[in-house]
């Protein structure tokens, strides 16, 4: 099944986006595809990761698709999560449907295989360089987006952060021991991002997740705030740690 494209793109400084689905066995993938409004070669590829009770196009995803897309001309892609955006009625971390998907049978395993199979499909287009994948997310793109790149080594650099091995998110979700298996083996170079005064992650848990990261170049960024904060210069600081490696 090839990707659908759906509805009329929309251009805005220098980035196109498009709407899509692609039918995966007896689920359907809806999702976000940018790109440069001018390209001269195939280009990378970012895989965006949304947190939870977030969506494929929420505010935060609609700003790193068009930055990464217009400013430095890559591919972008951003998927709902399960029980997010058009799969689901999760708007809350709070939401009863946001706990009830962590006690699914394989949640992580269920997202895994929905990205690389978004992936295979995206990386046939023309406009891909599909030798050239990074991805970025946080927090609940984290609990999805250790267990992808230690499971797919087309994704060459990643941003991850905002996640670690206790705190209340953790308890909710049971997340840690697909941590302690998955972070160890992530070897590509990865920025983790935190925030110091995270009240979801502890602090401790997030440098414990750190370490068990076995990427040889992998960078720690803090910034003082609460789990929705971010540092004035990070998504600066996260693109050209990426552009680095794209």
């Amino acid at each position: 099944m090839s990707i659908q494209w759906t509805g009329e793109s929309i251009n805005f400084e220098g980035s196109e986006e498009r709407s899509f689905t692609v039918q995966r066995e007896d689920s359907k993938i809806p999702g976000i595809f940018w790109q440069p409004e001018v390209t001269s070669a195939a280009a990378p590829v970012m895989l965006l990761g949304h947190g939870g009770s977030g969506h494929k196009r929420n505010e935060r995803m609609l700003m790193l698709g068009r930055l990464f897309s217009g400013t430095y001309g890559w591919c972008v892609i951003s998927i709902d999560g399960p029980v997010h955006g058009d799969r689901g009625p999760v708007t809350q971390a709070t939401d009863p449907a946001y706990a009830a998907l962590w006690k699914r049978e394989n949640p992580v395993q269920d997202m895994i295989d929905d990205w690389k199979f978004v992936l295979d499909h995206v990386s046939a287009l023309d406009v891909v360089d599909p030798k050239r994948v990074g991805y970025w997310g946080v927090s609940m793109g984290t609990m999805f987006g250790i267990p992808l790149v230690a499971s797919d080594k087309r994704i060459q650099v990643a941003v991850l952060g905002k996640a670690g091995m206790t705190g209340s998110s953790v308890k909710r979700s049971n997340i840690a021991p697909h941590f302690e298996r998955f972070a160890p083996k992530v070897t590509q170079p990865v920025l983790f991002t935190m925030q110091w005064d995270d009240e979801r992650f502890e602090r401790d848990g997030q440098l414990d997740l750190y370490d068990r990261i076995s990427a040889t170049d992998k960078r720690l960024h803090a910034y003082p705030g609460v789990h929705a904060d971010n540092g004035l210069e990070s998504f600066d600081a996260q693109a050209e740690f990426l552009y680095r490696y794209l």
